[in-house]
């Protein structure tokens, strides 16, 4: 395969890298941002999309890695724009079961946006697959006050108030 670079700009093979993830040829995803961070290895968002590459090969120790080295690669404190990859590493830390590391990124990523679907789901599934229902029901609830009918938090949320039903409910919650 060819991979070229007209000039110093990194931005060409970062795009054909981006097009080639929509169609979901990974390697050659992978390919085009290894030669796009050669370019310019100070852009966190190659990074970030290596990460993203490694997540879709189900590669999920080396997506941590890369969304990781993301965060080490932003030049000033984390804004909104970041939020999608600290969700992104706490889905591959949830995929390797480290689940105290990926509450930790939902966590963070709440500080820098409050209106993703996508953290809380996360957040309560990983709860959920703690066995801790009570703190699943919450987060599944707070996902579904943003997008009612999402069906994912529906399903889990049915489950989780199952679960706690069978498991009996949390003796520390104190009801008044």
């Amino acid at each position: 395969m060819l991979i070229f670079s007209y000039s110093r700009c990194h931005l060409p093979t970062l795009y054909i890298g981006m097009e080639y993830m929509r169609t979901h040829s990974f390697k050659l995803a992978e390919q085009f941002f290894m030669q796009a961070k050669t370019i310019c290895p100070s852009d966190p968002l190659v990074y970030n999309e290596l990460g993203v590459v490694a997540y879709q090969m189900k590669e999920y120790n080396k997506a941590v890695w890369w969304f990781e080295k993301t965060l080490a690669h932003i030049p000033s404190s984390l804004s909104e724009m970041w939020e999608p990859t600290v969700v992104n590493l706490a889905h591959a830390y949830r995929k390797l079961k480290m689940y105290h590391e990926a509450i930790s990124c939902y966590e963070r990523a709440l500080t820098l946006s409050n209106r993703s679907l996508s953290t809380y789901a996360g957040l309560a599934y990983t709860y959920h697959l703690q066995d801790n229902f009570s703190a699943a029901i919450t987060y599944y609830h707070k996902a579904l006050w943003l997008k009612p009918d999402d069906q994912f938090c529906t399903e889990m949320l049915s489950l989780a108030l199952v679960d706690e039903g069978r498991h009996g409910i949390d003796p520390k919650i104190e009801f008044r």
